[in-house]
Parts: structure tokens; C-alpha cells; sequence
């Protein structure tokens, strides 16, 4: 049992760090001026999530409905994982990167002219997102385009300007020991809000996908993968 909860929490560790990586190259490219191609870049960390089999929260959670009891307490384990990695990330890029744009850290709080419901939202076109390039990666056969669809699909999350949970935890981190001021409460309240969202938005789709008949036959073993 604890080896399999040290498992999972240390792949959702390796996770966390790669979306934190690619949150930084996000915002080192849009603070030169290259937005499209920090949104092209920050597919980088779900490409290597896939690839190594790290534990990404919002990559997992989808699939909550079809799997057993035991699987639920398995993201919130990884989510966790995923909080301590992006956070050091955020942290180690505070302490010696201090230029990116103040305005790139804080447009997924309250306090800049977001609603909560405004935050929720964005968070759960996150989940839609993050799903459709974790399934596409699971279906295709060829490897460019298992990469392609992650690349496709995570772009056009960055630049529609969704709100995905574990890459704010690296932005907020960061921010919070590079920007004087930063508002740390706000910050934590956001994120959990985008945790929700990025659930609902998953098994949103994952219910578009099956359908409720048979999610039913799924969970009565009439399905199998």
C-alpha cells in the first residue's frame, strides 16, 4: 500500500516539474514577445508527462468514473505531487529569473478583473483540453501524432487563455518570491477553484465521449480496455 501511494505521489512530483518547466518557456517567450510559440512550447511538459508516465492530475482525473474506489484517492495523491513539483519550480525560477511580465502572473486572479465564475469557467475549458490530448495520445497509433494532438490541444488551451491548475501553481509560486506584494491567499483560493474546474471539464468530456450507457456497462465489466 505504500509503496504504491509513494509511487504515485512521486510521479506526480515528475510531473508537476515538467508543467512547471513548461510554464517557464511560456514565460520566457511571451516576455520576448512570442506568445504563440510560449503557448507551442508549453506543450513541452504534457508531451514528457505522457511519454515518461509521470501522474498529471488534470491528465488523470477524466477517468475517475470507470475506474475503482481506490483510483479517486490515487488523484488526489497525484494532484498533491503535482502541487510540490510545480511549486519548487516556481520557487528555484523566483529566485533567479525576475523578468517575466507581471501581468502573465496574476490574469488568472480574482483581483484582475476575474469573477470566480469567470476562473471556473476557464478552468473547466482547461480540463476539456488536457483530456482531449491525453485520450488522443492514448488512441493514436503514430507516435508524431500522439505529439502533434498534445501540441495542438495545448496550445490552443494557453492561448484561449484557460486556467489550468498545476501550471497557476508555478506561476503563483514564482510570483510570489518575485513580485513584492503578491497576494498568496487570492492565489491559493484560484487555484483550488481551477482544481475543480479542470475536474469538471475532464469528465465532462469523458461523459460526451461514452455516454451514460455505457459508463454503466464499463462499471459492470461488460467493457474492457
Amino acid at each position: 500500500m505504500f509503496n504504491r501511494i509513494w509511487k504515485t505521489f512521486r510521479l506526480g512530483i515528475l510531473a508537476g516539474v515538467l508543467i512547471g518547466i513548461g510554464g517557464a518557456v511560456n514565460l520566457q517567450l511571451c516576455s520576448m514577445g512570442q506568445p504563440v510559440w510560449g503557448a507551442v512550447f508549453f506543450s513541452f511538459g504534457l508531451m514528457c508527462v505522457c511519454l515518461l508516465g509521470a501522474n498529471l492530475f488534470t491528465g488523470k482525473v477524466g477517468y475517475v468514473l470507470e475506474k475503482d474506489k481506490g483510483y479517486a484517492f490515487d488523484v488526489v495523491v497525484m494532484a498533491i505531487g503535482n502541487i510540490v513539483g510545480a511549486m519548487a519550480v516556481g520557487y528555484i525560477s523566483g529566485l533567479i529569473l525576475k523578468d517575466w511580465t507581471v501581468a502573465t502572473q496574476t490574469k488568472f486572479l480574482y483581483g484582475e478583473g476575474a469573477t470566480w465564475y469567470g476562473c471556473l469557467l476557464r478552468s473547466v475549458g482547461a480540463g476539456v483540453f488536457v483530456y482531449l490530448a491525453v485520450e488522443c495520445f492514448r488512441r493514436l497509433m503514430s507516435l508524431p501524432a500522439k505529439l502533434v494532438m498534445v501540441c495542438l490541444s495545448i496550445a490552443t488551451m494557453v492561448l484561449l487563455g484557460c486556467n489550468h491548475s498545476i501550471a497557476n501553481v508555478f506561476y503563483f509560486s514564482y510570483a510570489q518570491i518575485a513580485i513584492a506584494g503578491f497576494d498568496g491567499v487570492n492565489a491559493t483560493v484560484s487555484v483550488l477553484v481551477a482544481i475543480v474546474g479542470n475536474a469538471i471539464g475532464s469528465i465532462l468530456v469523458y461523459l460526451l465521449q461514452n455516454g451514460l450507457t455505457n459508463l454503466a456497462r464499463h462499471n459492470k465489466g461488460e467493457i474492457h480496455e
